[in-house]
């Protein structure tokens, strides 16, 4: 998306706002997209400052509030515990009429009830296999592992701090990692570049890099490359590969939709799917898309947005919300469907944290639009 003030940006406003004068701020919110945004992202920071503040100890304060108040004769702590027994008796009421009514209504209510299911149409299914994280070697030999939010293969800093002549646990070789739906991984490669592997991706290297860096890439994953001059870094798709030699940048390859490198400090060369040149060099800022015809396209993009899927945000700026959806019923590895077909391609800006429940997300996705989305079973209903 362009950006209509050059000299200031949501990151900028969020961190840094006394770098700005009043009336750069001013200028800033003047642009309808920009107040939404900043609002999507400060709604989301503070969902996860409330995520992160302790919840009070229940028990503890009862004790304090008991060794204070309660005096020690036997009448008044009879009378204590009876209004205490009392208050809980009528809190239980109070649930249980709650509970009762709640029951009511799903009884009588059947969401699908008025749903015809030739009406719909999916765009992401299901799946119903165990979602585990999975070490593949050579391609062959699968380990499954522990959940885990990070795992390193970097070998140089033990190397050079130790005089051990045994060899390094992992054997020579290539190893794939799977994510599964609903968890995402950082992975330290060889050289000490970080890839971030978003959910339902995988990324296949070797144990040690040789002349090139080489891997290849299903899904989504966000690269911070160590720079080495010598041993260019080439990522690969079946759709298109990109070569960096150190560099920030996002890489998408979902079937479900375009592929797209998004760049966002160095430079990047866009390759063919078979290394060809493409004559395609992108500035920070700038995403390359191909279509499935392998026309490749070149646009800016929002380098604050491509990359907070690393820090635990779901994040959409002017994204269609069939894109929205899939990206998060990929997280919560539910299908979507759309009865209203018209919604397709209807452009959002919405942010949520990932660490909260579907319905929560989906509630907010509904107070910001026109719609109805609902939960039917492992499904997500756009009405």
């Amino acid at each position: 998306m362009e950006k209509k003030h050059s000299n200031i940006d949501l990151a900028g406003i969020m961190d840094h706002s006394q770098n700005y004068t009043e009336n750069e701020i001013r200028d800033f919110f003047t642009d309808k997209e920009n107040r939404l945004e900043y609002i999507a992202v400060l709604r989301a920071k503070q969902a996860m400052k409330r995520l992160e503040t302790p919840a009070p100890d229940v028990d503890k304060a009862w004790e304090q509030f008991y060794a204070q108040n309660m005096v020690h004769s036997k009448t008044s702590e009879k009378r204590y515990f009876a209004s205490f027994r009392h208050y809980i008796g009528y809190a239980a009421s109070a649930l249980l009429g709650a509970a009762a009514m709640l029951l009511i209504i799903l009884f009588l209510w059947h969401p699908d009830s008025d749903i015809k299911e030739n009406n719909l149409l999916t765009v992401l299914e299901y799946d119903d296999s165990p979602q585990n994280l999975v070490m593949l070697i050579d391609g062959e030999e699968e380990k499954t592992l522990q959940p885990q939010d990070s795992i390193s293969f970097y070998t140089k800093e033990t190397k050079v701090l130790t005089t051990s002549t045994e060899p390094t646990k992992e054997e020579p070789g290539l190893r794939t990692l799977k994510t599964p739906r609903g968890m995402d991984l950082k992975i330290i490669l060889p050289d000490g570049s970080e890839v971030w592997l978003n959910a339902e991706s995988s990324l296949v290297f070797p144990t040690a890099f040789t002349n090139t860096r080489y891997v290849e890439l299903v899904g989504e994953a966000y690269f911070k490359v160590a720079k080495d001059e010598q041993k260019p870094f080439i990522v690969s798709t079946d759709k298109m590969n990109v070569k960096v030699l150190g560099t920030e940048f996002n890489f998408r390859h979902y079937d479900t939709e375009q592929t797209q490198v998004a760049l966002v400090n160095g430079s990047v060369e866009v390759l063919g799917a078979d290394d060809s040149l493409s004559n395609i060099v992108l500035r920070p800022g700038e995403a390359a898309n191909i279509d499935d015809d392998g026309n490749i396209s070149v646009h800016s993009v929002s380098t604050y947005a491509v990359n907070q899927w690393t820090k635990g945000f779901f994040y959409f700026q002017d994204k269609t919300l069939e894109i929205a959806l899939q990206e998060i019923g990929r997280w919560y590895n539910v299908s979507v469907l759309f009865e209203d077909k018209r919604k397709l391609n209807e452009k959002i800006h919405f942010s949520a944290l990932r660490g909260e429940t579907l319905q929560q997300t989906l509630d907010k996705l509904n107070r910001l639009m026109d719609t109805q989305i609902i939960i039917v079973g492992n499904k997500i209903i756009v009405k």
